[in-house]
């Protein structure tokens, strides 16, 4: 599994883990955006714009058309990445992935583009949604 990589996965979002759900209610797209000692940490794809809660703006980027295509992200629609919520799972611990085979992958330089933003918004103590999983 490499940075940047895009797979299917069972993921938990943030706000349902806060009402005690443990499984999510759908397979979605995320994104391998980086490994930190044995954790993974995977950022949503949505086709849905983000709205602002609580009365705080969401952290996202719009995907390209480019890096849609080279994600295999439909291009139809708009998609979304999430970085204002994430699953953190172990490396030894894969069991939510539908298939350890990547659909595709974001380029190194979008890639750039998330991780900077993401480390901005840590630095800025912006409110982040973490669930680990596993």
């Amino acid at each position: 599994m490499n940075r940047g990589e895009v797979y299917r996965f069972n993921y938990l979002w943030g706000h349902e883990a806060e009402r005690g759900r443990t499984g999510s209610r759908k397979i979605r797209k995320v994104c391998l955006v980086m490994q930190v000692g044995d954790w993974l940490y995977l950022f949503p794809f949505t086709s849905l714009e983000p709205k602002p809660v609580e009365g705080r703006e969401r952290l996202y980027l719009e995907v390209p058309e480019t890096e849609k295509k080279r994600a295999g992200l439909s291009a139809e629609k708009p998609n979304y990445l999430i970085l204002d919520d994430y699953n953190r799972v172990r490396i030894d611990r894969l069991y939510d992935f539908e298939s350890l085979t990547p659909t595709g992958a974001l380029s190194p330089r979008f890639l750039r583009l998330i991780a900077r933003r993401f480390l901005d918004a840590v630095a800025e103590q912006r409110h982040l949604r973490g669930v680990t999983r596993g």
